[in-house]
């Protein structure tokens, strides 16, 4: 940096420090209410405002800002904040504005910087000659050693926006990143909402089971309580009854006293006893004073316990009402859940249901557009197959021209030779006339070449008349394709206005999916609402149930309080009425003794008198007593031994009377479980049935699909046929062609041969005046090189349309045989499809029959399902490995269905419904365990698990994963085999005359002829080169399988109890009637002892050539068993 810079940059800074430091400057009035206010901000702190300075001071700050502008009367509330320069390290204090002041001060020219510290654009002021204030350096934070500044920002400048647009687009790509993880979170967050519903349902319901079994305990113990307050009142009821029968007998005892008193009176002994009864009287009458004070003071204790009872009972009365309207209060809320529940479930449903139609329309949509791509690949086809069309007939056409001209051009030709061979023969009848002798040799060689010629002639008019017919044949071809073509132009016309509709259609249900996406829309709009008032319900929901268990804690506290209080009042009711029993008693005796003072005033001079006749009555009156002690005694023990036995049979009573109510509640437990399992069921049910109804119409449309396959197939059929047909027309064309050409050439060389000799006998006749003659030569031999290359260009033309002819029939043939592979895996798809269906079937009539049995009987509620046994079959088996010398077995998920047995690599095929081979259950002949001599190979412990199955060659569809280099399936066989197309190809060599099937080459040769292949099944022949070469021209295999032979299959059970239960299960299965082909069923009619070889699990030799599963296993039989089928060798 120059010196002048430095100066510039030093007078700045003292100027931008000066006008900081002056109280009056511009700057400093700008941002002095800002600074007042940031100071607030960081004072507002409780601490800090402990002094009362700083306490005043925000106070007043606060009376100040309401009379302050608020931020929102601006476009844009300005930002503050403290900014490092970089080159002088100086904090400043950074001020943005707003667009609208930015705007403002902008400069009508826009100087040029070099630098970020140019300051040449600036006018150097002056410094103002005074004292400079210079501050010392204090050690604690005060506030003014910060330069304060401010600076405005420009609007951005022309070279810069380039890098904000590039931060323009980083922005967006970071919006965009953002949005991204926006929707992840959306998702995530609506996954969580799932979850925690989920777990909300989860944990009601765990709460709600466990109110339903705390209620259920409290009930319990409710009646175990009115059971023990009945056994009481029952008790104290019995007491009372046995306390009146004591009184009773007691004041009947005191009666008999009162008379045997009154009798004794008159006697001497009566009047010591008035005494001691007087002396009795006088104590009694002390004591019954005292036992009146107790029985008041009893009685004040009574009625003070009587009140606490009282209250306790009002108390109780109160939480009981409390309880009630508690209860109350949440079965109105459970009503309201209960209803909030259901109409979320029916929005839920609804949802669903839109949801299912959105996804139904979307399938639909995709189904018309995928019909609309087909509709236009079968428009592109039916072009291209008009072009072809088109070019076939300018070919054919220009082939009937060519064919016309030559035709025209020959016999223009043959009638010139013909004029000239006639005038040469005039000519030479005229010249030998005289020498008739001499020539005579010549004249019959003549005669000869005449007939020959007359001959070719005949032969070229025959030709001409097959050309002519040829001619009107492709003329017929020619109206054929007329016609077809005009029949494809109105398919077109149709699938043009059938993709319009399906245009149309497209379009509806277009607006179809927007008012689905609408309405979608609002239900997911109601259900946040419902959620949202589900979990205010919850919070309400939860504070109640707070409130209940604190209600519920202070029951059981004043329970125990009451528990307590009446064990007290028991106790003070048990002194009560024993005080009352005593005073009772102590009144009676006290009248008694009154009374008994009265009578003996009264009647002791009667007791006098009468005291001889009571000694003389008293004997008597004794023996009375004793009888009458003994009755009483007799009378005690029956009451003794009633009240035992009434106790005992009470107690009996309230033992079976609790054994009932815990035997309702258990029952009332049981039909609360019954129902729930009812509902549980019933939730089963319908999404099995809807679980149906989505598989009926899976079926349907595999069914649909499968029709479709079908009829391609049966035109696939028509049009192969067709191929024939034009194939078999074409050879015998070719057939026609080549005799003809054989005719020809024969004809040709004959003719040759005879015109050589009779050049020969002419020039061995005359020696030099025979000129004419070899020119007619050399122009025979001119056109005979003329015939020969047209022979050979109409040769070439042969040769190459029956190439092409060849090429579309091989292309036919290999479309034809992946269509059939095709077909062939989507109909073990649909098999594996009915089997599932029909598993779910069985599955929802042994549940519907469950739950019939479930709701009639009502205590067989734990019944296991073994009572509906499945019609299914399914498990491990182990195959034999293929293509190995060595014993070994794969394992495969065999499941059986009532119509085909479904072999699955893994259950992960099992779950995707793709079976790698079925057998068909109607074409199975045999199951049966093997012996040691039929699988001699197989280890000794394996063999009680190995068992048989016997099948029509028919009945087995496989995939074509096996089409790959075999090694021979036979021990004796030494030579492999290529697998292609179907091909099994070996290796030939062809020493005697043959054709290559592929192309034109010679494929024999005597000495050293080319390598060769040929199909053991078809004998077709090819050169090696081209399955080399990976070459289309070879054709399809035409001869796959046999029909008219069995096979057999070796599986592995994983013991032999399951070996057993699937040779049981499995000959259950086979049918009565084979079903085999006619081959099949005539080979099954001799018996099994005429020809050993039509079964093909009877000879040992046989068997193993019948399945190609077995690999080196060799299967022999130890009987002979009659199959319907069987394979010669």
């Amino acid at each position: 940096m120059s010196s002048g810079a430095e100066k510039r940059l030093d007078s700045r800074l003292k100027k931008l420090e000066f006008m900081i430091r002056d109280p009056k400057s511009a700057l400093n009035l700008e941002s002095l209410l800002e600074s007042m206010n940031a100071l607030a901000l960081d004072l507002d702190y409780p601490a800090l405002r402990k002094n009362k300075n700083i306490d005043t001071f925000l106070n007043r700050s606060l009376l100040h800002s309401y009379f302050q502008v608020s931020p929102e009367t601006f476009d844009q509330v300005q930002v503050q904040g403290l900014v490092r320069h970089k080159a002088s390290q100086k904090v400043y204090a950074m001020k943005k504005l707003s667009k609208f002041e930015m705007i403002k001060p902008v400069a009508p020219v826009v100087p040029e910087l070099s630098s970020d510290i140019d300051t040449s654009n600036f006018d150097e002021i002056k410094d103002d000659k005074g004292d400079v204030e210079t501050f010392p350096t204090p050690r604690a934070f005060v506030g003014n050693q910060l330069p304060f500044c401010v600076y405005l920002t420009l609007p951005p400048l022309l070279f810069y926006s380039d890098q904000l647009q590039n931060k323009l687009h980083c922005l967006e790509e970071q919006l965009n990143h953002e949005m991204q993880a926006k929707d992840d979170l959306e998702h995530k967050c609506n996954r969580l909402e799932k979850l925690v519903k989920e777990l909300d349902e989860e944990v009601r319901l765990a709460i709600r089971q466990r109110v339903e079994s705390s209620l259920r305990q409290l009930e319990r113990e409710r009646a175990l309580l009115q059971h023990q307050s009945a056994e009481n009142l029952r008790r104290v009821e019995m007491e009372a009854d046995r306390k009146r029968s004591l009184e009773n007998e007691l004041n009947s005892l005191r009666d008999q006293l009162e008379e045997l008193k009154r009798r004794n009176q008159n006697s001497p002994i009566s009047n010591e006893k008035n005494i001691h009864l007087q002396r009795q009287l006088v104590e009694a009458t002390a004591v019954l004073a005292e036992e009146q004070e107790a029985a008041g003071r009893l009685r004040r204790s009574q009625s003070e316990a009587q009140k606490q009872a009282q209250a306790l009972e009002f108390n109780l009365r109160e939480l009981v009402d409390n309880c009630t309207q508690l209860e109350n209060a949440k079965m109105g809320l459970e009503q309201q859940l209960m209803g909030l529940q259901a109409d979320l479930e029916a929005e839920r449903r609804d949802r669903s249901l839109g949801t299912e139609i959105i996804l139904d329309l979307q399938g639909h949509i995709q189904g018309l557009e995928e019909e609309v791509k087909q509709v236009k690949g079968s428009l592109s086809n039916s072009q291209t197959e008009k072009r072809q069309l088109q070019h076939r007939l300018t070919d054919m056409e220009k082939e009937k021209s060519n064919q016309e001209i030559d035709l025209a051009f020959k016999l223009k030709s043959l009638q010139q030779s013909f004029d000239m061979e006639r005038a040469e023969h005039k000519a030479t009848k005229t010249r030998l006339a005289d020498k008739n002798q001499i020539y005579e040799s010549i004249e019959e060689a003549k005669s000869e070449a005449l007939k020959g010629m007359e001959r070719t002639l005949q032969e070229e008019r025959s030709y001409k008349l097959q050309l002519e017919s040829r001619l009107l044949h492709l003329e017929k071809e020619y109206s054929m394709l007329d016609c077809d073509y005009k029949q494809a132009e109105h398919k077109l016309d149709k699938l043009r206005t059938h993709k319009d509709k399906l245009a149309e259609e497209v379009c509806v249900w277009g607006g179809f999916r927007v008012q689905e996406e609408q309405k979608r829309m609002l239900s997911q709009n109601d259900l946040n609402a419902q959620t949202q008032q589900v979990t205010a319900l919850c919070s309400s929901e939860k504070q109640l149930k707070q409130e209940l268990n604190h209600l519920l804690d202070m029951k059981h506290s004043l329970e125990k309080q009451n528990q307590e209080l009446s064990r007290e009042r028991q106790e003070t009711d048990g002194q009560l009425k024993e005080m009352k029993d005593q005073l009772e008693t102590e009144q009676y005796f006290t009248t008694l003794y009154k009374t008994q003072i009265r009578e003996l005033k009264e009647e002791c001079d009667k007791r006098n008198k009468l005291y001889n006749d009571i000694l003389q009555r008293l004997e008597e009156y004794q023996e009375e007593r004793d009888s009458l002690a003994a009755q009483l005694g007799v009378s005690l023990t029956k009451v003794d031994s009633e009240q035992l036995a009434r106790s005992i049979a009470e107690e009996q009573y309230s033992n079976l009377e609790k054994e009932k109510i815990m035997k309702e509640l258990e029952i009332k437990d049981m039909m609360a479980r019954h129902r729930q399992e009812l509902g549980d069921k019933e939730a089963t049910i319908g999404s099995l049935e809807e679980s149906n109804s989505t598989l009926t119409v899976d079926v349907a449309n595999l069914a649909n699909e499968k029709e479709e396959l079908n009829n391609q197939l049966k035109e696939m059929q028509q049009q192969l046929q067709k191929a024939r047909e034009e194939e078999r027309h074409m050879n015998s064309v070719k057939m026609s062609f080549e005799k003809n050409l054989q005719t020809e050439r024969t004809l040709k060389i004959q003719a040759v041969n005879k015109l050589s000799e009779i050049m020969n006998r002419r020039e061995m006749m005359r020696t030099g005046r025979h000129r004419d003659d070899t020119l007619d030569m050399r122009r025979k031999e001119k056109e005979n090189r003329k015939l020969q290359l047209e022979l050979r260009s109409e040769k070439e033309k042969l040769n190459s349309t029956i190439i092409k002819y060849q090429r579309e029939i091989n292309d036919m043939q290999a479309v034809l045989s992946d269509e059939s592979q095709v077909r062939m895996e989507l109909q073990m798809a649909l098999d594996s499809k009915d089997s599932d269906i029909e598993q779910l079937r069985c599955q929802l009539t042994s549940l519907s029959i469950h739950s019939m049995d479930s709701i009639s009987s009502g205590n067989d509620l734990d019944k296991d399902d073994s009572g509906y046994p499945d019609t299914r079959l399914e498990g491990w088996l182990s195959l034999p490995v293929k293509n190995t010398k060595r014993f070994g077995w794969d394992r495969r998920y065999v499941v059986v269905s009532s119509k085909k047995i479904l072999f699955y690599n893994s259950e992960m095929d099992r779950e995707q419904s793709n079976p790698y081979m079925i057998l068909d259950i109607d074409k199975l002949f045999h199951v049966r365990p093997v012996t040691q001599t039929d699988v001699y190979r197989a280890d000794t412990k394996e063999i009680p698990r190995i068992f048989q199955i016997l099948y029509a060659n028919e009945g087995e569809s496989k995939r074509e994963q096996e089409f790959a280099v075999e090694p021979p399936a036979l021990a004796g066989e030494h030579s492999s085999y290529v697998t292609h197309k179907g091909h099994e190809f070996i290796p030939t060599l062809c020493h005697l005359p043959s054709s290559c099937e592929a192309c034109t080459r010679p494929l024999w040769n005597v000495f050293k002829p080319p390598p060769a292949l040929e199909c053991r099944r078809c004998h077709t022949k090819c050169h090696k080169d081209h399955l080399d070469r990976n070459e289309e021209a070879i054709a399809p295999c035409r001869v796959n399988y046999d029909l008219s032979t069995a096979k057999d299959l070796l599986l592995l059970a994983g013991s032999q109890e399951e070996q057993q239960r699937w040779v049981s299960r499995l000959i259950r299965r086979i049918p009565r009637k084979h079903p085999g082909p006619a081959s099949v069923a005539q080979a099954a009619e001799p018996p099994s002892h005429s020809s050993p070889r039509l079964s093909p699990g009877a000879s040992p030799c046989n068997s193993p050539s019948l399945s190609p599963h077995r690999g080196a296993i060799k299967v022999q039989h130890s009987r002979q068993q009659t199959q319907p089928a069987g394979k010669p060798r």
